[in-house]
């Protein structure tokens, strides 16, 4: 009677066993196979990063034409290629590729970038803070109105070489035989206008962009111009209307470039920096 007792006893501890393993087996399984309740915003998880359903949108829209007709796959195929992309980013990471692969550093500096200054390009300030601006940069808005400058001209390319070589040299230099000084040209500064009736329009706008005490050989109508150019006086645009293009886009430059300083500054505070002597 013991006996058939304790066999008893037996199988229903080995039931119960059974039991708790099957059920310690469902547990696991369920766990693989669970669905995460994701947030609204997000349209799917890969690891530990969510893709955004703006992404998704975004994607969708890129590959829809004009007619609204998908042209890279179906809504599920998009889907999939965001996951593929995002486990392709996060294998590169894993293997060390943004510290190590120069495009893609510069891929991942550019775009964060254009993340971090996107609200600058897009501002839209007024007549009034733009015409402040323009005042407060005037240097940026200057123009070269008079120039000095001295000419000469000759048939010759290997003269006018062979002299400029020596005007380098020496800005007093004098020319050689073939090599004449541009007749009539007015003697201090002058406006771009009058240099340009006697370099012509081309030669005189060039003329105005090189620095002061240069040089340089320019050809025309057949024949070699040395030009020297001395002293340069600018003037400053103060009308907005006729530079408001101009100004917006530096405005906005000016402010994505403060935009970036700021966040980087902020990011050298949080950051534990240590570097070794060059």
């Amino acid at each position: 009677m013991t006996e058939n007792k304790n066999r008893a006893d037996l199988r229903l501890l080995a039931l119960g066993a059974t039991v708790g393993l099957v059920v310690a087996s469902v547990g696991v399984l369920q766990q693989g196979k669970r669905i995460d309740v994701l947030p609204a915003d997000t349209i799917a998880r890969v690891n530990d990063v969510m893709i955004s359903r703006d992404l998704y949108a975004r994607a969708i829209a890129r590959s829809t034409n004009y007619a609204g007709q998908p042209m890279g796959g179906d809504k599920a195929t998009i889907l999939q290629r965001l996951i593929d992309e995002e486990l392709l980013i996060q294998r590169g990471v894993a293997l060390g590729m943004t510290q190590s692969d120069a495009s893609v550093r510069q891929a991942v500096i550019d775009s964060l970038i254009a993340s971090v200054t996107a609200e600058a390009d897009a501002a839209s300030p007024t007549d009034d803070e733009l015409a402040q601006y323009l005042a407060d940069h005037a240097d940026r808005f200057s123009y070269v109105a008079k120039v000095s400058a001295r000419a000469w001209q000759t048939d010759d390319e290997s003269a006018a070489q062979l002299f400029i070589a020596a005007l380098r040299a020496d800005d007093s230099a004098v020319p050689q035989d073939g090599v004449q000084p541009m007749p009539d040209l007015p003697s201090g500064l002058m406006s771009l206008e009058i240099l340009g009736t006697y370099l012509g329009p081309g030669i005189a706008a060039a003329a105005a962009e090189m620095p002061e005490g240069s040089s340089a050989v320019f050809a025309r109508r057949g024949r070699w111009l040395v030009v020297w150019i001395g002293d340069k006086e600018r003037s400053a645009l103060t009308d907005l209307a006729a530079v408001r293009n101009r100004v917006l886009v530096d405005y906005r430059r000016n402010l994505a470039e403060q935009t970036l300083t700021r966040y980087v500054e902020d990011l050298r505070q949080r950051a534990e920096i240590s570097t070794a002597t060059p």
